[in-house]
Order: C-alpha cells, then sequence, then structure tokens
C-alpha cells in the first residue's frame, strides 16, 4: 500500500532526563493529550515558564518578543493603560499605537508623579499603571512598594518592566507589584541570539488571562528560543553580578572624570539602590552624557572593545548615543547609553578613556 505507516510510539513514558529541557517541535498533538494545538502550550516552554517563575515569585507566560509581552500586559488593563514618560521607546509607541487606533484608551504620567506616589490621585479602578525601574536610559529607579500601595488605593494594578534590574537585583511582585515584564532577549537569555518576552503574575487568574490572550492573538515564542532562554537563564546570576560590579566601577571612574551630572547609573541613589533595599546593586547599564550630539558620536566611533550597536544584556559591551532615534528626542543630545558586558573592567576603562580623549574630553587629573 502506498501509504505512511503509523508511527508505534512507547507507552512507557522514558525516564531519561537530564538538566536541559527537551526542544519540543510539536506543532500538532495526539487526541486524549493536555494540548491539542502547539499554538497553546509547549513543553519547552513551559520549563522556561516554570523557572522565570520560581526567579520571580509567580506564574511565567512566554511570549514572542519584549514587545509582545508588553502587548498581552496592556490588555490586562480594563480601563486605562498609564504609562510612564520616563521609560523605554518602544513602550511608549506601543501606547501611542494603542491610542491613535482606539484600541485601549492610554495616558502618561510624569516622572516627578512616579516619585511622589501619593500624589497620583488621577488613577482609575480597571488602570494598568506601567512603568520601568531603573527606566532606560535615564536609569532612574522608582519605590515600587510605594507605588504598588497607591495603585491597589484606586484599584489599579502595577506593572513593572525588569528588564533592566533582572530577578537578580529586584524582585518587583514581592514588593506589591502585580505584573512583571521582561525582554527575555536582553538579560536573561544573555547572549543577543533570541527575541523573546515574558510576563510573570502572582494572580492565578491574570495569568489565565494572559494564556488566552497569547494563545488568540498567536505571539508565541519558538521552542529552540525558549530554550536558549532557559539555557542563558542558568548562567543570570553570574553574568548580572559580573557585569554589575563592573558598571559600578565604570560609573565611579566617569563621575571622576566628567562630573556627577553627567553619569546616570541607579547605584548612585542610596535609598532605593544597595544591599538590603529595592534593588540591591546598580546592575549593567549606565549613560554618559557629552555635551554636544558631535561629540558623543565621535566617542561611540572610537571606541574598540565595546560595540557600536542598540539592545543591552548580552555578554558583549554595547554602546550607542539614543537621543538619535525617533521618539527619544526628550533625551539629552549627547547621551551614550552603555551596556556593560563579561570583558575585563580594565579594558572596558581604557576603551572609554581612549575614546574620550579622540572625542576631546580630556582627562581633568592629566
Amino acid at each position: 500500500m502506498d501509504t505512511f505507516t503509523k508511527l508505534q510510539l512507547p507507552v512507557v513514558e522514558d525516564r531519561l532526563h537530564g538538566p536541559n529541557p527537551a526542544v519540543s517541535l510539536n506543532a500538532t498533538y495526539y487526541e486524549g493529550q493536555r494540548v491539542v494545538y502547539g499554538r497553546h502550550s509547549n513543553s519547552t516552554w513551559e520549563a522556561l515558564e516554570t523557572l522565570i517563575g520560581e526567579l520571580e515569585g509567580g506564574t511565567g507566560v512566554s511570549f514572542a518578543s519584549g514587545q509582545a509581552a508588553m502587548f498581552a500586559s496592556s490588555l490586562l488593563a480594563s480601563s486605562r493603560l498609564v504609562i510612564s514618560e520616563d521609560t523605554y521607546v518602544g513602550s511608549r509607541d506601543l501606547a501611542d499605537f494603542l491610542n491613535q487606533r482606539a484600541l485601549i484608551p492610554c495616558t502618561y504620567v510624569s516622572e516627578a508623579s512616579l516619585h511622589h506616589p501619593s500624589g497620583l490621585t488621577t488613577l482609575q479602578e480597571g488602570d494598568v499603571l506601567m512603568i520601568e525601574s531603573p527606566s532606560n536610559p535615564l536609569l532612574v529607579a522608582y519605590d515600587i512598594a510605594a507605588l504598588a500601595e497607591a495603585c491597589h488605593a484606586q484599584g489599579a494594578l502595577l506593572a513593572v518592566d525588569n528588564t533592566v534590574a533582572t530577578p537578580i537585583l529586584q524582585s518587583p511582585l514581592r514588593l506589591g507589584a502585580d505584573i512583571v515584564v521582561h525582554s527575555a532577549t536582553k538579560f536573561i537569555s544573555g547572549h543577543s541570539d533570541v527575541l523573546a518576552g515574558l510576563v510573570i503574575v502572582a494572580d492565578e487568574e491574570l495569568a489565565e488571562r494572559l494564556f488566552e490572550i497569547r494563545a488568540v492573538v498567536g505571539s508565541i515564542i519558538g521552542p529552540v528560543e525558549a530554550y536558549l532562554c532557559f539555557r542563558g537563564a542558568k548562567t543570570l546570576g553570574v553574568r548580572v553580578r559580573h557585569a554589575s560590579a563592573s558598571a559600578q566601577w565604570l560609573a565611579n571612574a566617569l563621575v571622576e572624570r566628567l562630573g556627577r551630572e553627567a553619569v546616570c547609573y541607579p547605584g548612585f541613589d542610596e535609598k532605593l539602590v544597595g544591599e538590603g533595599r529595592q534593588q540591591s546593586a546598580g546592575g549593567a547599564l549606565l549613560s554618559l552624557i557629552l555635551d554636544t550630539a558631535d561629540r558623543a558620536d565621535r566617542f561611540v566611533t572610537q571606541l574598540g572593545v565595546f560595540h557600536h550597536a542598540t539592545s543591552l544584556g548580552g555578554v558583549e559591551s554595547l554602546a550607542e548615543r539614543r537621543s538619535k532615534y525617533s521618539g527619544e528626542e526628550r533625551l539629552p543630545a549627547g547621551l551614550v547609553r552603555l551596556s556593560i558586558g563579561l570583558e575585563a573592567t580594565e579594558d572596558l576603562w581604557a576603551d572609554i578613556d581612549q575614546a574620550l580623549r579622540a572625542a576631546g574630553v580630556d582627562d581633568p587629573a592629566s
């Protein structure tokens, strides 16, 4: 007969297990299993979701990208999405997109308002307030516990983008937040080879809504990408602590070179950042502000160890002038964001030092 012979699978489960989840490439499943179709779940996703759920203290849901994770989180708002002005440009692009197409009402809240949560009286029941702490790229930390209290007093939910701090340095759900979002493209995968997003919630009803959103919209992560995120997360603690220590040293050296007002780094916030505080260390991201866009461009192009590229959170150090991008006009023209990788700190400083000199920024100590 010109037909395929039906594959006879073993009845008894294969009990061989190792440290890595299998990469499940099934798009469909046989009748009688708990999942019917690959858009609804996948065992490799589930391994990643379990891991990130344990790290953040909630239920994890994976998505195709950080932007997809942000979109899904915005759909948890039954009233409005309220978003910080001081946040990643992609988040603001999403808010504008939703507004312009009348999908979800969106409004903005200022940095000053976030520093005084008791004054957030315009929140409404059903709102989702979405913030970053630290923000990107100005790297401002906000009091998550105080903001959560202010949100809950008015029937709103607090969503925190924890991409920059990572669950190694900060636990927003344990501070009272309702929703945590990650661009897993960054530190969690950690090797600049994956696009992925994660949302973690403490409430199971919110988790079920997120699973439904993912299945209906189809913004699913690929199984290979899920595996790479799982593998990257195994070294998350080692990578983040090493890069954070380097960033703290470099930030201090840049303050001596450029002055305190020219360096943005969360580690300088003694109220919210440090051992035993909201965020246990400053993290791997810092920004320096040079006097002109031209000088900043010359600085970036002279770097040799740092790669001139966007993104952050990989093992390699990256540098870029953020205000050159559309939508980032709010930033100082000479702001350069540095994502600190795993290279030797002294090599990174030597590279920064020579690039500053080449850009015409003399060392005052010389």
